[in-house]
């Protein structure tokens, strides 16, 4: 029976291995192709042989991230949204900042402005750094789902004075006059008297060299490793790993028990993003992230509550 289990095993490692490999490599067009070899992957993973559990299953907690509040339950990137999350329950938001022309340091994903103000696609030609924050924020935002409307474009004081007690996932966006928005940023943190519920994207090792040694080992750094076409993804996730970031930020996409072993092995957590449907984030739990990263929250909550429960004893 030993034997039998044994060669279950590894047949089912063998396959999933093979599995990510592809995933990873393919170029994915269509939810339906991904869905698919999600469910072949989960079920890779998983070794029917009785009393032996999936060798993928994770052994602790895997937080969940509003992303940009949980931007398909409530206005995106808004105080009211992230108050919100940390209501219903999420670990944590995540969330993007930028620069004004006249410096300030906004909540804001985008680019340009438009968007989420509800304007047509031909009237979005302004750049946010090319505005001041009385003109980015005088335009009320489009609401969305229960919001009654009148938010407006928050600021990073904002952010870190009002959204209590969940971790802050916040992303450093390139844009005009990138280091002086550094700097005021470390400034902004150095302020901050809970620096330890801060969870800081860079863009590039640079950047995040700078952050760590303005701001010293309590500030936990994400990287994403994927810096495109010019280095190729696992040279760069080495790079990376060497450097020891808190976490690393990973499409689903290009997501696999290989990263996560590695990382792990680096003493590096694994986020993902952007996960909004049940089976994928199934599929992420099983493989071992640390954290997911949702526009859908509450969704994702209810899913992953029996699976993070304590078992039963």
């Amino acid at each position: 029976m030993l034997r039998n289990e044994e060669k279950a095993q590894s047949q089912a490692k063998s396959q999933s291995t093979a599995l990510q490999r592809r995933w990873r490599g393919a170029s994915l067009t269509g939810d339906l192709f991904r869905l698919l070899l999600l469910v072949l992957l989960i079920s890779a993973a998983q070794v029917s042989v009785p009393g032996t559990e999936a060798q993928s299953q994770p052994t602790g907690k895997t937080l969940i991230i509003a992303h940009r509040g949980g931007a398909q339950e409530s206005t995106e990137n808004t105080i009211g949204a992230f108050q919100r999350a940390a209501k219903i329950g999420a670990d944590g938001i995540e969330t993007d900042i930028r620069l004004t022309r006249d410096g300030v340091i906004v909540v804001y994903h985008d680019d340009y402005f438009g968007r989420v103000e509800g304007l047509a696609p031909p009237q979005r030609t302004r750049l946010v750094s090319d505005l001041t924050y009385s003109e980015l924020s005088k335009q009320p935002l489009q609401p969305v789902s229960e919001d009654t409307g009148g938010r407006h474009v928050p600021t990073l004081d904002d952010l870190l004075a009002n959204v209590k007690t969940v971790l802050l996932n916040i992303e450093i966006k390139p844009c005009a006059r990138f280091g002086e928005m550094i700097d005021k940023t470390i400034a902004a943190l150095k302020r901050f008297p809970e620096l330890d519920r801060v969870v800081l994207e860079a863009h590039g090792m640079k950047t995040a060299e700078k952050l760590r040694a303005a701001l010293g080992p309590r500030l936990k750094l994400q990287i994403n490793p994927d810096f495109g076409d010019s280095i190729p993804y696992e040279v760069s996730l080495k790079h990376v790993l060497k450097f020891k970031p808190h976490s690393i930020s990973v499409s689903y996409k290009k997501f696999s028990r290989e990263i996560v072993e590695e990382a792990h092995e680096a003493g590096v957590e694994v986020w993902v993003w952007t996960v909004n449907t049940p089976e994928i984030a199934q599929a992420m739990y099983l493989l071992g992230a640390d954290a997911i990263k949702t526009d859908r929250p509450t969704a994702l909550m209810s899913l992953l509550s029996r699976r993070n429960a304590p078992p039963e004893r």
